[in-house]
């Protein structure tokens, strides 16, 4: 795998492989060529050597073995002396003589093959003749030999064609590879330049290099920055310029310069150590030698700028001390205070004022000074600047754009040029009567952004501020809004712990305590106490009926009466609901607690309250107990004078009354009931009655409504009036009311399938709660379905408060049951509540029932009559029926009958009855009308 920096090389051009192919064709084709052909060449050569040595032997034997006498023209030979002389040549030869005139003399014939070389040599054949020696031989062998060298020269060939098309090409890439690799050290080294370049300019140290003889080679844009030296012309300039430059800024130039001259003694030491300067900065120096291949060539320096570490460092001592006191309770201006004279310390030039308002109030704006700051002038703050900084203020919190624009240092939110600034034009006078110029300030804003406070910074001269002055404050403004803002918290949690949220009264556990120390207070000084408890009288109908916001307007309203009924040392404390206890200390008599309460009941009763531009009425039930006489402890007196608020609401509200020990055992039967209608339900003591409803028209029974009866074990049969209700308080009603409801649900398929009764319409009471759930529909239609009802024969009743609770989600919700196939709704206690026509048109209802109240007044009552006969008109016009209940004379079933009512059930019809004598009634009422 190719390394990261491996060089690649270069692309050969495409037509340089084809060239040198051709190349190494050419030469092996050459090769293989060159081989026979010299083979053949040196061959011819070698046979005409052999030849012409032949002749000239043969010749010269001749001559030798014929021993003529040697003329002046030389010896004379025959040509058969010649031949003979040539015998001894082997292989195939052709061996002529021929005379002057070129005529053959002697022959000596051989069959020789195509091609033949032929070589001649003169010899003398008389005195005046010259003749010639013809020898021919054939070179077919030779041209053989040489074609069979064919084969070494081919394979020659092979190697030089090999070697030509590879070798090349090896060293082309070989070469590229160098140059590539050349190329990529090359680039490396400049990358790392350009690394080495990079990182010592983003260092945040100041970087120096020196030469072993302390002349400057190298340094940092940070380094020449931070001490304030110019760019030098050649970064590698050898000189000694920089180290002097560095001298004479410090504020011990002869220890530097001793420092540096040991360094250069002793070159392989590591230093470190921190210089002051004379501007106030501290560095810290931090110098070690440069190594070269094993060999000291200089050193590096760094330097870093640590002032900003001692400042910081400062401020977290500042934090910690300011923190501490504000978490061990010292008061907030003290800590205040303590930071603001650090802040003066690490200035050295300024004045620091932290302005504030007073945790709760909003006015009263409190000055925490250093202690530079004279206290004159914090004395003219306080007492004659609050118009000033309430304009101040109100600014910061009204005007955004009271922050100037941002200054050179690059603080947004300092308020720059407050002696020009309207807002800040008063306070600035105030102090400038002290020789002293509030030059900027610092807002103090919470974690939400609002204002909390503002620091300001006033100096002798503004001319000398400190320019890390800004910087300074905005971190002290910041400390200061944690400081300001856990003090804030701590005071709201005061209050939510010990205050009602709604009301702003002491809650429970305020009220236990206050009253512990009233009757401490009262044992000490053989005292009264007074402890009132107070319940508004139909307070649930009125927050149902208006909601809820209705209703907790109406108990901060009644909280503000209570306060103006009692006296300031007194106490008004929620204890929830709309349940109040008063604690009424150093009283003289009891009836000091009977005036009390009575100036209580007239101010709740008699001024309306307005709700929704509705005036409301609310009564109160208030019990009183008085300590010593009806208690010693705090719980005890508690309980008697919530004995005594019930026995005050079970005569009719509105009213007071004192305990008595009688009113103990009446708390213990409601706890007794209470208990018991935990276990009713599971135990199987709760029954339903009926009572039926008669059809004026028909004058036979149509229907009932199923009334909830409690068979307790030992009471026997306990009133609706005394359990119901606290089936309401306690919850129990919406698990009770859907054991009626499929109850009755099974009753009447029960007596469908016995077919013993026609077919009749049961109505069910739906409670509040009831109604407040979404899925009370889909309840319905289960039990529904459980039981195998049809729906047409349930007939569901709903009060006409519950309605008016919250019209359009009663709509919505009647609507959904009249679509699971429930026909029959009914209002009833029609005319009691608040109903509105507009609303009772859009509610998908099909009756109202008349109310007792109004029917017990008939005939004889104007008021009755009238109401009676516009509610059976107005149901009418509807296309309403009407069903009056609590009909128990003659004269109010003839009224009713005459004045066109549709139904009607009380006792004068039956009382309410068990299922089974429920039955015979109707049975007995079907035989009358056969």
């Amino acid at each position: 795998m190719t390394s990261e920096f491996s060089p690649s090389p270069q692309e050969l051009p495409p037509e340089l492989p084809k060239a040198v192919a051709h190349l190494a064709w050419g030469g092996g084709l050459l090769v293989t060529l060159l081989l026979p052909l010299i083979f053949l060449i040196a061959g011819y050569q070698s046979e005409v050597a052999r030849m012409e040595s032949a002749l000239q032997a043969g010749v010269h034997k001749a001559v030798e073995q014929s021993r003529l006498p040697q003329g002046k023209k030389g010896r004379v030979l025959s040509p058969q002396e010649v031949m003979a002389s040539l015998g001894w040549l082997e292989g195939k030869n052709s061996i002529r003589i021929t005379n002057a005139a070129k005529l053959p003399v002697a022959e000596k014939k051989a069959d020789l093959a195509f091609p033949v070389l032929t070589r001649t040599i003169p010899v003398s054949l008389g005195e005046d003749e010259i003749g010639q020696v013809e020898l021919s031989r054939s070179l077919q062998s030779l041209l053989l030999y040489a074609l069979f060298m064919l084969f070494p020269g081919l394979m020659l060939g092979v190697i030089v064609f090999i070697s030509l098309r590879d070798l090349p090409m090896r060293v082309l890439h070989r070469t590229l590879q160098e140059i590539a690799s050349r190329k990529a050290t090359e680039e490396k080294l400049a990358k790392s330049l350009s690394i080495f370049s990079a990182t010592l300019e983003a260092t945040a140290d100041g970087i120096f290099v020196t030469d072993t003889a302390g002349r400057e080679v190298v340094s940092n844009q940070r380094f020449r920055e931070m001490w304030k030296l110019g760019r030098s012309d050649s970064p590698l300039a050898a000189n000694y310029e920089t180290l002097a430059a560095l001298g004479d800024q410090l504020q011990d130039p002869v220890a530097f310069s001793a420092t540096l001259k040991e360094l250069t003694a002793h070159a392989e030491a590591n230093h470190g150590s921190v210089l002051e300067l004379q501007d106030g900065r501290r560095f810290e120096w931090n110098s070690q030698p440069q190594f070269v291949n094993g060999q000291i060539v200089g050193r590096v320096s760094s330097f870093r700028d640590i002032s900003e570490r001692g400042r910081a460092e400062a401020l977290l001592a500042i934090e910690k001390d300011v923190l501490e006191m504000v978490v061990c309770g010292n008061a907030l201006k003290t800590a205040l205070g303590v930071l603001a004279s650090h802040v003066e310390t690490l200035s050295g030039e300024m004045f620091c004022a932290i302005l504030f308002r007073k945790i709760g109030e909003e006015s009263g704006i409190v000055c925490a000074s250093g202690h530079c700051l004279p206290n004159s002038v914090v004395d003219n703050i306080v007492y004659y600047g609050q118009d000033a900084l309430d304009g101040v203020f109100a600014a910061l919190t009204e005007q955004p754009d009271l922050l100037a624009q941002e200054p050179a240092g690059g603080f947004g939110d300092v308020i720059e040029g407050l002696g020009s600034n309207p807002v800040w034009e008063d306070y600035c006078a105030l102090v400038a009567r002290h020789a002293i110029k509030a030059c900027f300030a610092v807002p103090i804003y919470s974690t939400a952004g609002a204002p909390l406070g503002v620091i300001v910074a006033h100096y002798r001269n503004p001319a000398k501020q400190p320019p890390h002055d800004r910087e300074l404050m905005q971190v002290a403004a910041n400390l200061a809004s944690i400081a300001i803002e856990r003090r804030q918290a701590e005071e709201r949690l005061k209050v939510m712990a010990h205050y009602d949220a709604l009301t702003l009264l002491p809650n429970r556990v305020l009220f236990h305590d206050r009253l512990n120390q009233a009757l401490a207070r009262a044992e000490r000084g053989k005292n009264m106490v007074a402890l009132m408890f107070l319940d508004l009288d139909r307070f649930k109908a009125i927050n149902d009926t208006l909601g809820h916001d209705s209703g907790d307007q109406l108990l901060r309203e009644v909280s503000e009466r209570l306060r103006l009924c009692v006296r300031e040392a007194d106490t008004v404390a929620r204890l929830g609901g709309d349940e109040f206890t008063l604690i009424l200390e150093q009283i003289n008599k009891p009836g000091d607690a009977a005036a009390v309460a009575g100036k209580i009941i007239e101010m709740l009763a008699t001024s309306p309250i307005l709700l929704r531009d509705q005036e409301a009425f609310v009564s109160p039930s208030i019990g009183i107990t008085i300590y010593p006489v009806d208690g010693n402890s705090a719980d005890h007196l508690l309980k008697n004078a919530d004995f005594a608020m019930y026995r005050a609401k079970e005569e009719g509200g509105n009213g007071y009354r004192f305990f008595a020990a009688e009113m103990g055992s009446m708390t213990t039967d409601r706890l007794e009931i209470e208990s018991g209608l935990r276990h009713a339900l599971e135990r199987d003591e709760f029954m339903v009655y009926y009572q039926p409803k008669l059809n004026l028209a028909s004058g036979i029974i149509t229907g009932a409504e199923a009334l909830l009866r409690w068979k307790h074990p030992t009471r026997g049969l306990v009133p609706p009036s005394e359990f119901i209700p606290i089936l309401e308080e306690t919850g129990l009603i919406e698990q009770v009311g859907a054991w009626v409801l499929k109850t009755v649900c099974a009753q009447m398929r029960a007596w469908q399938d016995a077919g013993v009764l026609p077919p009749l319409i049961v109505a069910v009471n739906l409670s509040g709660r009831q109604l407040q759930r979404s899925n009370l529909s889909t309840t319905i239609a289960g039990i529904l379905e459980e039981t195998g009802l049809d729906p047409s024969f349930l007939e569901l009743e709903v009060t006409e408060s519950m309605l008016m609770h919250d019209p359009q989600c009663a709509v919505d919700l009647l609507m959904q049951i009249r679509n699971k196939g429930i026909l029959h709704i009914d209002v009833d206690d029609f005319g009691t509540g608040y109903s509105s026509l507009s609303y009772l048109k859009q509610f998908p209802i099909d009756s109202l029932k008349l109310d007792k109240s109004f029917v017990d007044g008939l005939p004889d009552n104007e008021d009755d009559i009238a109401i009676s006969q516009a509610v059976i008109a107005m149901a009418h016009s509807l296309r309403l029926t009407v069903i009056a209940e609590g009909v128990e004379k003659e004269e109010q079933l003839e009224f009713l009958r005459k004045n066109g009512c549709d139904t009607v059930q009380g006792y004068i019809i039956s009382r309410p009855i068990p299922a089974d004598a429920f039955a015979l009634l109707v049975q007995e009422s079907m035989g009358k009308s056969e």
